[in-house]
């Protein structure tokens, strides 16, 4: 089953937890590469699931990548990454929206645009290496105080997962709630096959085969 997030006070909580070793901060120019290291090692695990393993996975390109935050630099701010200080590598990054900024085409054909006082969490992924510390607790709240800023002043964020991910356990820790699916199961099996006769065309459908569940804020 699909579930969508809500505010709760626990994000504020987890906010002000140091993390051992981790920084986290906005997405700036000087991290988008590793933040897209981080977005491509999660599409080729993800991927590797389906299928048997049968659906390819394209790693994307960084001017690919940048082109969202580049045509709406407010996205960066909307957006975090978890850097480790020993060695400045990203491990883990969030890229969320909010009404009113720029979205591509591929992600409106994962999830509709963010209503007036809506957010929506695009992705999130932390390497494996890194898990299980709070990284990604600390991402969506990093991401959740941005989007509360003027001007967008959200209050609220959603996301979608897949019934079977082990990471539903952190959204509903952290106080989010179910609202029920919205499934496009059609799009993502149309995608996959699109991926694997004719390779992957960018982020979409392949990204889309990883969202089983849609849903929509409360």
């Amino acid at each position: 089953r699909g579930i969508a997030m809500e505010p709760h006070p626990t994000m504020e909580r987890d906010a002000s937890r140091a993390l051992d070793g981790v920084s986290v901060e906005p997405l700036s120019d000087a991290t988008l590469e590793g933040a897209r290291a981080v977005w491509n090692d999660f599409v080729r695990r993800s991927h590797k699931r389906f299928l048997f393993g049968c659906c390819p996975a394209c790693d994307e390109s960084a001017r690919q990548f940048a082109r969202p935050f580049e045509a709406d630099p407010s996205r960066l701010r909307t957006a975090a990454v978890a850097v480790r200080r020993a060695d400045g590598k990203v491990i883990g990054a969030v890229v969320c929206t909010t009404h009113g900024q720029m979205r591509t085409e591929e992600e409106r054909a994962v999830a509709p645009d963010p209503k007036p006082g809506a957010s929506h969490v695009e992705w999130i992924a932390v390497l494996p290496e890194a898990r299980g510390g709070g990284i990604g607790a600390a991402l969506l709240t990093h991401a959740f105080a941005a989007v509360k800023q003027t001007p967008w002043n959200a209050s609220s964020i959603d996301l979608a997962v897949m019934g079977g991910n082990r990471a539903k356990r952190l959204y509903e820790r952290l106080g989010f709630e179910r609202v029920g699916p919205n499934d496009p199961i059609e799009k993502c099996i149309a995608g996959c096959v699109i991926c694997f006769f004719m390779g992957c065309p960018n982020r979409d459908p392949c990204a889309a085969f990883t969202y089983s569940d849609m849903v929509k804020a409360l």
